[in-house]
């Protein structure tokens, strides 16, 4: 009796396969038709058998946002996969650090094999840096098995992981010749040692085409061994030799990823589940997952895509229709999408969005948004209004600024032709339609609250297009930074943040919570008003944590971080932001953690320990995807500063010309204030006088009409002569405050570095420099040093310089030898 479709394992592979027991990552790369995912599934299946928990996913798109909802709903019904969909993939070091957090402490504390099929479809570079960092990590429990026709991970990235990886490739799956012989006789076939020879050389261990050969054998007594091409031979064996209706299922079969046999009859159009258990009893290309569903294997599903696409076009589209309408009815609104749209079914399409409210939009779907509404019917599309509304909301979220604003024309127009629409919910889709419109006006605080008063008004519940769970700040850490505009604005942006953010508090069910607050506070420290500033900031941090406002409480944090600087008071905030141990639980928004190395980065540039400051903020690749782009100019100074710190003077200026413009597009007028002050901190640090001049002035230029002085003063170090020089010009006022202010933060930076950092010099002081510190503490001088301890003068000085850079007592400073008395007070 044949058994064509029994799958066979040599003892050899299962050796192999057992040793998946004990990797943390397995890769299994091979071209396609070598059994990868069969040799796993069996793996699998024995696993399951004894108990083992099993996840599994297939990669169907090359998109990352495709990847990250596979990878939670792998993990669903568990905790981890809870705290998954809180997050997004993550794109930087720091979101993935928070993401193998959560894997670290919500991980079932049993083993767990997470099999992922079909990378090579996958085109995201920040997935395979996940499951890279995921697989590097190593945690006990979980086995990852990764499987691709190509490379998953480079040379480097193989030493790197070393033991942690295991790795089979098609010469480990290829079948031997003795292994070939096995299997023929399990199936029934009586070969000769030579057709067995012919057979093994032509097909080279390919374990599919092998298989084709056999089927090919059964029914017609010889192999095909000179056909050129395996899609051609899977025609010729599984597809040409079916009866019509069997062959047109069959090209039915191969159009969705995964499909169950009640989902094909649907869409064949009348009952065919004899045929559909016809074809799964003779095919062993179609597949029987463990979910239930059945899928087409690559070579399958690729012969038949090609035959189906011979088809007419409107049979073509009749399939197409009812595979949509079949997701629709199982609620898979977002699959039923492309079926609809290629089926030309617009009534069933806009039906669909508008069931997706909290649609997480595949980036796939940027390219037909506008089409969708362009090329559906007029008389369809003004039944629809809310699904016109949708996909306005995706737009703006895509970029697609110019189609939104023509799909808003055919949205009023929408919402008038459309008679069935009673005067309320006419309203509410007005006020949705406000809301939206609110985001082009960013960052006119004005004209934003023109739009939410309006929405407002016409809305009689909470607009869907808002989130309270949204980062309100883009992950900036100043808000002025964002909102202030111009200069001679300052005022009236405090004024116009305090009467506008009320009316938004009561639309977005208090989103930003604690900005006005915090927009006052911010205004007096730029001002160098020190000690106004307090009330505004507590206030803000009341809002902020009463509201669960992480984003404003952060900025609070920012503004204090640089106001303690001023009174010598360390922030252990900034200690804790640098290592990551803050009040953020990780299931929260990963963007802040980019939000929180932003403040610490630039708390370390401005303390002058330019060795805490997170490496990306100074790295070339400035440009990673570390916070939402308004915010990115907020980013961009801090680099600068950091930069600065760093004496990488070139490198910012450098840099400059970019950062400038980034600054344009919103007006982020405060931002460039920043950068013109830096830029020319950093003329001043290569000692270029006339460029820093040139660029001081313009610095101040702007600065003068708000009294903006505190960029300056943060940048004394290296402008405090051209500033001394620029008091008694035009801008004497500016400078003669920025002086002050600067003296004040160098007092207390000083204060900071000895009390918090120079205790920990005095451990490092050799036998040599702790004699030496002592009498230069006693008031010796270094002629006196010298002769006691039979060196030079120059030698003494040279030690002294040791001493003096190891206690974070400032080389430049005057009065070094009454600092190093507090060290040694008995001397």
């Amino acid at each position: 009796m044949k058994r064509l479709n029994n799958l066979y394992y040599s003892k050899r592979i299962k050796e192999l396969l057992a040793e998946l027991q004990t990797a943390g990552t397995t890769l299994v790369v091979a071209p396609m038709g070598y059994g990868k995912t069969l040799a796993v599934q069996y793996f699998l299946q024995e696993q399951e058998r004894y108990g083992k928990k099993v996840l599994r996913q297939s990669i169907y798109g090359a998109g990352a946002e495709a990847f990250w909802q596979g990878v939670c709903h792998s993990w669903h019904g568990t905790e981890l996969g809870a705290a998954l969909l809180q997050q997004s993939l993550p794109a930087d070091a720091n979101a993935r650090t928070l993401v193998l957090e959560l894997f670290r402490q919500l991980l079932p504390q049993e083993p767990v094999y997470w099999f992922i099929d079909d990378l090579h479809l996958l085109e995201s570079s920040e997935a395979l840096d996940f499951l890279f960092a995921l697989s590097k990590a190593g945690f006990a429990h979980l086995h990852l098995l990764l499987v691709s026709r190509g490379q998953i991970f480079d040379g480097s990235r193989l030493l790197e992981l070393g033991r942690k990886v295991f790795c089979l490739d098609k010469h480990d799956l290829a079948l031997q010749r003795d292994e070939l012989a096995e299997y023929s006789s399990r199936c029934g076939l009586q070969l000769t040692a030579q057709q067995l020879d012919a057979l093994h050389e032509a097909c080279e261990g390919w374990f599919s085409v092998t298989y084709l050969n056999f089927l090919n054998y059964d029914r017609y007594q010889r192999f095909c061994l000179d056909t050129g091409s395996v899609y051609e031979m899977i025609a010729d064996v599984l597809l040409r030799p079916l009866p019509p209706e069997q062959q047109r299922l069959l090209l039915l079969m191969g159009q969705p990823e995964e499909f169950t046999s009640e989902q094909v009859a649907y869409a064949y159009g009348t009952s065919c589940r004899e045929f559909v258990s016809r074809l799964l009893e003779c095919n062993a290309f179609i597949i029987r997952l463990a979910n239930g569903r059945l899928r087409c294997h690559h070579m399958l599903k690729q012969a038949t895509r090609h035959a189906f696409g011979l088809l007419p076009e409107a049979e073509q589209q009749r399939y197409f229709r009812r595979l949509g309408q079949w997701y629709a009815q199982q609620r898979e609104y977002e699959e039923a999408l492309d079926w609809l749209y290629r089926g030309r079914d617009f009534n069933g399409l806009l039906a669909a969005v508008q069931q997706l409210r909290d649609w997480s939009m595949r980036p796939q779907h940027r390219q037909y948004l506008f089409d969708w509404l362009r090329e559906c019917p007029p008389e369809i599309l003004w039944q629809y209004p809310q699904a016109v509304l949708i996909i306005m909301r995706r737009m703006f979220s895509l970029n697609m600024v110019p189609e939104m604003l023509q799909v808003k024309e055919w949205y009023v127009t929408a919402l008038e032709r459309n008679i069935a629409l009673s005067q309320r919910e006419r309203d509410n889709y007005y006020g949705e339609l406000e809301v939206i419109l609110s985001f082009l006006a960013f960052n006119s605080i004005t004209g934003m609250s023109e739009h939410h008063r309006r929405a407002y008004k016409l809305l009689s519940g909470a607009p869907q297009t808002l989130s309270k769970q949204g980062i309100w700040t883009f992950g900036a850490p100043s808000v002025l930074g964002l909102y202030l505009r111009t200069g001679c604005s300052l005022r009236q942006t405090v004024e116009d943040m305090q009467e506008c953010m009320p009316p938004y508090y009561l639309l977005s069910g208090w989103h930003g919570a604690g900005a006005a607050e915090l927009t006052e506070a911010e205004a007096l420290l730029l001002q160098g008003r020190i000690d106004e500033m307090d009330m505004p900031l507590q206030k803000a941090y009341y809002q902020a944590e009463k509201h669960g406002q992480e984003c404003i409480t952060i900025c609070c944090d920012f503004l204090e971080m640089q106001r303690d600087l001023f009174r010598g008071v360390y922030s252990s905030k900034a200690e804790a932001y640098s290592r990551h141990q803050w009040q953020l639980q990780p299931w929260k928004q990963s963007m802040l953690l980019n939000t929180a190395d932003m403040c610490a980065g630039f708390y370390y540039a401005l303390l002058g320990k330019p060795e805490y400051i997170p490496s990306w903020l100074t790295d070339e690749n400035g440009q990673q995807p570390s916070v939402l782009y308004p915010a990115r100019p907020c980013r961009n100074y801090i680099s600068a500063q950091c930069l600065l710190a760093q004496g990488q003077y070139t490198e910012l200026l450098v840099r400059w010309s970019d950062w400038e413009q980034e600054c344009h597009p919103y007006s982020n007028f405060l931002c460039l204030l920043y950068l013109q002050v830096q830029r020319a901190s950093a003329f001043a640090g290569r000692g270029d006088v006339t460029s820093c001049r040139a660029s001081l002035k313009q610095a101040l230029a702007l600065a003068a009409p708000d009294k903006l002085v505190l960029p300056l003063a943060q940048n004394v170090a290296l402008l405090r002569p051209y500033l001394e020089q620029e008091a008694q010009g035009e801008f004497s006022a500016t400078a003669a405050v920025a002086l002050h202010l600067g003296q004040q933060l160098e007092a207390g930076r000083g204060q900071i570095m000895s009390m918090r950092f120079a205790e920990a010099g005095l451990q490092e002081l050799t036998e040599q420099e702790l004699q030496i510190a002592q009498l230069a503490a006693a008031r010796h001088t270094n002629r006196e040093i010298a002769q006691r301890l039979s060196l030079s003068e120059g030698t003494i000085k040279q030690y002294l310089n040791k001493i003096f850079a190891k206690l974070q007592i400032d080389a430049a400073a005057k009065n070094k030898r009454h600092q190093l008395e507090r060290f040694f007070p008995n001397s």
